[in-house]
């Protein structure tokens, strides 16, 4: 430095002494500033007292006018002939004025603490309220001394004709008592017993024709009791008119309570905070003043023990420099020689000894850091995502070993450095990019990285990029195998167009039952009609035969759909296959040998037989399309006595159909169940034969499981539920009896033609039949000529109402009516309705001659 060591110790010694001398001037100024200040608040403590004093006199003063206010309220109320005094009229604007002007007169803090405004209007409208109240009271009481005049003048009419009275029209008389008593009534339960006392004489008076052996007194009294200036709705007025002026002058009363409550407590605080600040500021400004000079002798006294505490500090000071200039030339082996002081000097140097030991804490961090990046690097390879960084370039600058393993790459591709484009040439052929997401995580010139994107390789494999970019340029991809979360998203879509399929499948076998109904109706009656005529009798049987054919398929599609009702029983399966074993011989042709594994123990299982049988049939066949030219055709019983293949899992029971043909691929096993897949060739195979043999499966309980290899022949397993006693047995149909073949029968069928078909076999049967088309048009049949022997009625009538809603009105109107309901669904899909009645009968669609005969047998 050029000046030296000793200017710049004499600049801090000048620099410290002029910072005390500063304080001096400022603890000087400080305690005059605070002795002024203090007499300020003495004289604005006098100031205020000589505010509030007025203002108590106000408070209180309007205190006083509201209670002279209220005290006046009680004569208004009870002037009961005439308008209230002039005096107290007089009495009342002048108070009301004084009120008003002190109101006015209020500070903003006692308005709001006394709540004054809002109590004077309060008053205002309680006073106009009473004036309106009295007036009212008056009036109503120049009408009740008119109606006791009139009272009176009926009174001596009476008198004078008490005989005749007595005899002709005593109900007359007792009206006239009653009537005097209520005009005293001062209950309203009171009046309200003679009113009615009143009216049940009136109606004896009438019917006894009193009115009229004297017309002149009933047209009176009934003047005086009826209408609404009738003697009681007078008194009841009157009465409500008193308890409200009661209310008012209580109203007026609580808030001049209130006022005057609220301003003694408001004056109250106003002396109390007088008080308190007067005695407050003068302590405060005799112990502030004292505090002030005392302070002042202090600072004094300070200063000058700083000025002597600075030589000693600036000799320590300059001992520290040296040892910093040390620090400063890389001495960090050598400890402060001041560690040891209790001060700032002390703390300074032990500072030193920190900054030293950071420095070999630096060290031993840097050793840790070693550590940490072999550690992030063993995770950096064994993550289950394969990851890969690039840098702004797009060269390939780090990757681990499950991004290798995903991404099909020859040998040597991967290596550092490697430009993206020539990542992507490397893939195999046929490898596409699907799903690219528009939003983009870099950019290499005119070409994006997207953020996400699907890379399908050529052996099934989906894999995903997830790429996200980092804060100086470049950015990591994450890959992750998709291909088993795909394979299971497949399958859930599977699913999901079978039940739709489903639900399609049984809207349409819902709609054809409606068709075959017609159909089969109008055939049964053509071969009837035909009968004598061979040839064309022989057309109507084949074309019934025909539709009953078709009314076995939409059973069987409605089993695929799973809205077939099963007509469950214990089946013996080892019996059923020896008495279906010719069916199956002969269906499936001389060329293949059927051979049923004898020794089998008795099974059973709870099944709908026929739908069983069918599925059986259904398998065989298929297995005799496997074997053009001849084959062997297994049928065989295991027990299981714990599977999953049934739901709930347990005891169960497999049938195995296994056949020599040459069995399936597996991209043919995995869809051979789906609705119209096949493998024949057009017009030879619906595709509907196992789908409906699964669908019936799964409406058991079990399932169906296919083994085929190419080459090696089919094994077809229909796993059920083994049964444990008797089949539960199926929801019974009540017959509903008519009782002769003369019966009335009610028919509500929204469908013309089914209805038309329906009403002809009925009127072949006998029956007399009345045909509507809707839930109206029926219950307006029952009201004009019910009931019916029988009321047959569709479940679902369109427009025309609901089946379900007029089972439970006729139930509810004509409880002794016999009804039958009717669908093309099962039952069991309307019981899911939460009003289907339980015990309601029903008629399946399609229905035939003889169904409807069985109704009426």
């Amino acid at each position: 430095m050029p000046g030296g060591e000793p200017p710049a110790r004499f600049a801090i010694r000048t620099r410290l002494l002029a910072t005390f001398l500063a304080l001096l001037l400022l603890t000087i100024v400080l305690a005059v500033t605070g002795i002024a200040g203090m007499r300020h608040n003495q004289r604005a403590l006098d100031d205020f007292e000589a505010g509030v004093m007025p203002e108590i006199a106000r408070v209180l003063e309007l205190a006083e006018k509201v209670s002279q206010l209220a005290a006046v309220a009680p004569s208004i109320a009870d002037s009961d002939m005439q308008s209230p005094s002039r005096s107290d009229s007089q009495l009342v604007r002048v108070l009301l004025g004084e009120i008003r002007r002190l109101s006015g007169d209020l500070p903003t803090r006692a308005d709001s603490r006394l709540e004054a405004s809002a109590m004077l209007d309060g008053i205002d409208r309680d006073l106009t309220s009473l004036l309106a109240l009295s007036s009212e009271r008056r009036r109503q009481q120049a009408q009740l001394r008119s109606q006791r005049d009139t009272l009176d003048a009926l009174g001596d009419q009476l008198f004078r004709n008490r005989v005749r009275v007595q005899r002709e029209a005593p109900s007359l008389q007792s009206i006239w008592s009653t009537l005097v008593a209520a005009e005293l009534a001062d209950e309203y339960t009171t009046l309200g017993r003679s009113e009615a006392d009143v009216e049940a004489l009136w109606v004896f008076a009438q019917q006894a024709g009193e009115d009229r052996r004297l017309p002149a007194l009933a047209a009176a009294l009934q003047a005086l009791c009826f209408g609404d200036d009738g003697a009681f709705q007078l008194r009841r007025r009157q009465l409500r008119t008193e308890r409200q002026l009661s209310t008012v002058v209580q109203l007026m009363r609580s808030h001049s309570t209130q006022l005057g409550a609220r301003a003694s407590a408001y004056v109250g605080e106003l002396r109390k905070v007088s008080t308190e600040r007067r005695d407050t500021v003068r302590g405060t400004v005799s112990s502030g003043a004292s505090a002030l000079v005392l302070v002042s002798a202090l600072s004094v006294l300070t200063a000058l023990a700083g000025a002597l505490y600075v030589q000693r500090v600036l000799r320590d000071l300059q001992a520290m420099t040296r040892t910093m200039t040390r620090l400063a030339g890389g001495d960090v082996a050598q400890p402060s020689a001041a560690i040891t002081r209790p001060d700032e000097i002390g703390e300074l140097a032990r500072a030193f000894q920190v900054f030293r030991d950071h420095l070999l804490e630096k060290q031993r961090l840097t050793q840790g850091l070693h550590v940490q990046g072999r550690l992030l690097e063993s995770v950096f390879h064994s993550m289950n995502d394969g990851l890969s960084v690039y840098d702004a370039t797009g060269a390939l600058i780090v990757w681990n070993q499950k991004f290798e393993s995903l991404l099909p790459f020859a040998p040597g591709v991967l290596r550092l450095g490697v430009p993206i484009g020539e990542l992507n040439a490397a893939l195999p052929a046929g490898a596409t990019w699907r799903a690219v997401a528009a939003d983009t995580a870099a950019r290499l010139g005119r070409h994006r990285i997207a953020a996400s994107a699907e890379l399908h390789l050529p052996a099934g494999r989906v894999l995903e990029i997830l790429s996200h970019p980092m804060p100086d340029g470049g950015w990591v991809a994450v890959c992750r195998d998709l291909s088993a979360r795909r394979a299971m998203e497949a399958q859930l879509r599977q699913a999901q167009r079978m039940e739709v399929l489903g639900q399609l499948t049984g809207g349409v076998a819902h709609d054809f039952n409606n068709f075959l109904s017609a159909i089969l109706g109008n055939l049964e009656l053509l071969r009837n009609r035909l009968a004598g005529d061979g040839p064309t009798a022989a057309l109507a049987v084949r074309a019934h035969k025909a539709a009953e054919s078709a009314a076995g398929l939409s059973r069987r599609l409605l089993v695929f759909a799973r809205r077939q009702p099963l007509e469950v029983e214990a089946v013996c399966v080892d019996d059923m296959l020896a008495e279906m074993q010719d069916l199956v011989e002969y269906s499936v042709g001389p060329a293949i040998e059927v051979r049923i594994d004898e020794g089998l123990p008795r099974l059973s299982v709870q099944a709908d037989r026929g739908q069983l049988e069918n599925a059986l049939l259904n398998l065989a066949l298929n297995s005799a399309a496997a074997m053009p030219h001849g084959g062997r055709l297994t049928l065989s019983i295991a027990h299981a006595a714990h599977s999953a293949c049934v739901a709930p899992a347990g005891e169960a029971v497999v049938v195995r159909v296994h056949d020599t043909g040459h069995g399936m691929p597996a991209e043919v096993q995995a869809r051979v169940a789906e609705p119209f897949f096949t493998t024949k060739a057009p017009g030879q195979g619906s595709g509907l034969g196992l789908a409906i043999v699964d669908g019936f499966m799964r409406q058991c309980g079990g399932s169906l499981v296919l083994h085929s290899a190419e080459g090696r022949g089919t094994t077809a397993e229909l796993w059920l539920p083994a049964s444990r006693g008797g089949a539960a047995a199926a929801a019974p149909r009540v017959a509903i009896r008519a009782g002769g073949t003369a019966a009335r029968v009610l028919l509500v069928e929204d469908d013309d033609s089914v209805r038309a078909t329906a009403a002809a076999l009925l009127d072949d049967l006998g029956a007399t039949v009345t045909e509507v088309a809707s839930e109206q048009d029926a219950l307006a049949s029952m009201a004009a000529h019910g009931p019916f022997d029988l009321l047959v009625s569709d479940v679902m009538l369109g427009a025309g109402g609901d089946g379900i809603a007029l089972w439970h009105r006729i139930a509810r109107d004509w409880p002794q009516q016999r009804i039958v309901l009717t669908s093309g669904l099962p039952p069991e899909v309307h019981a899911q309705r939460s009003d289907w009645p339980a015990t309601a009968a029903f008629l399946p669609k399609p229905f035939t001659r003889k169904s409807l005969e069985a109704l009426l047998a």
